[in-house]
């Protein structure tokens, strides 16, 4: 895990088949999985099969939605409580994205369409009332060096 926190975030979900409570969270957490490819790096472990890993990243408790963030920024756990809450996980994953995107204004438009002549621009137009669209960050990082 250790060179892949440099590249990004990855989430992993680390629990036992048949404990009765990460089955209700499968459907939620592939969904989760399915909508942030390319987005997040997202895994799962099952602590029945891989013991030993479990119990290098200090796993006691199943199910564990564990988030390794970009360097030096430590891992932290979702708390599962009841229920498996998929908007608290992408809320707390997109902290650690860094938004690369440039609001252009009546000020900076002209220095934006002219400034480097030979990268294609890209515009994306919203409506949100405060900061910018968790999409807008991961595709303004996805597409930094490119666009």
């Amino acid at each position: 895990m250790t060179k892949k926190r440099e590249a990004g975030i990855s989430i992993v979900h680390f629990y036992k088949a048949g404990d009765g409570k990460s089955d209700g969270m499968v459907a939620d957490y592939n969904k989760f999985a399915t909508e942030n490819k390319g987005i997040f790096r997202i895994g799962a472990v099952d602590c029945k099969d891989f013991e030993a890993i479990c119990k290098k990243e200090g796993v006691t408790d199943t199910p564990t939605v564990r988030l390794y963030p970009p360097f030096p920024a430590p891992t932290s756990d979702l708390a599962i409580g009841d229920k498996f809450d998929v908007s608290k996980l992408k809320k707390m994953a997109g902290k650690f994205y860094t938004d690369r995107s440039i609001e252009i204004t009546q000020n900076n438009h002209s220095t934006f369409v002219e400034e480097d002549v030979g990268t294609p621009k890209v515009l994306l137009f919203t409506n949100a009332k405060k900061g910018t669209p968790f999409v807008y960050k991961a595709l303004s990082q996805n597409f930094e060096k490119t666009l």
